[in-house]
């Protein structure tokens, strides 16, 4: 079966147990069941809403059911970032260029949710986006 979902990527400083605690607890707001699996060094966290949902996820992989629905996973694991970043995209005018900034941190997480579809192609997934980064905002 080839890759399926769409993967977005996240840094953050709110420790694994409390993302996935957090996140259970949206979850089970829209009805949906999750399991914790921790494989390989990383932790993962899989939700469904269904055992039909999970059945056609095993067979075909992420993607939107008739009901615009479907799974979602969260891949974590504990970090280090050493990196350069180029800033060049920001919330309001500034008065000076976009420029690049060293980082280096120190246990940091880094998650991945992976979602049914593109977030420019799913309400669905757009909205479980939006849930996640409520979850990680300090």
């Amino acid at each position: 079966m080839d890759w399926t979902g769409s993967w977005n990527s996240f840094y953050s400083t709110k420790p694994i147990n409390v993302v996935f605690s957090e996140w259970r607890k949206k979850m089970i707001a829209i009805n949906y069941k999750s399991y914790y699996n921790p494989w390989m060094g990383d932790e993962w966290l899989f939700s469904y809403k269904n055992n039909e949902m999970l059945e056609y996820h095993y067979e075909n992989g992420y993607n939107i059911d008739m009901q615009g629905e479907g799974c979602v996973t969260i891949e974590a694991k504990k970090v280090s970032l050493n990196a350069v970043a180029t800033l060049i995209e920001f919330e309001r005018e500034t008065n000076f260029e976009p420029y690049n900034i060293n980082l280096h941190l120190k246990d940091l997480y880094y998650y991945v949710l992976v979602l049914p579809e593109e977030l420019e192609n799913s309400e669905f997934s757009r909205k479980l986006h939006e849930l996640f980064i409520s979850v990680l905002k300090v």
